[in-house]
């Protein structure tokens, strides 16, 4: 999951885009905030991201009837422009308001 998600440097140090980066067309590329998860099995979505950054604030809004066996969460200030585009299925965009 991580080579799908991880971009390659050049040896001069430039970028190259992942699997991933490529298909949501990621801008600003921030590692520390982008999270994967993964299960042996599928699970309801919120019980597969229970323990994500955040989730407290923002997981009772995802549809629970959803389930998967992994899960790639995508914070600020990283910014997917295309996320319909992953191949994986694209769950929405949830804000949430710090407190």
């Amino acid at each position: 999951m991580r080579a799908f998600i991880d971009p390659t440097y050049t040896d001069d140090g430039d970028l190259v885009g992942s699997q991933f980066i490529v298909e949501v067309q990621l801008d600003h590329y921030e590692p520390g905030c982008i999270e994967a998860v993964h299960a042996r099995g599928p699970k309801p979505l919120p019980d597969l991201l229970r323990g994500v950054s955040f989730g407290e604030r923002w997981l009772h809004l995802v549809d629970p009837s959803l389930s998967a066996s992994e899960a790639i969460c995508v914070f600020e200030p990283n910014l997917p422009n295309k996320p319909e585009e992953s191949s994986m299925h694209y769950c929405g965009r949830y804000e949430y308001r710090g407190d």
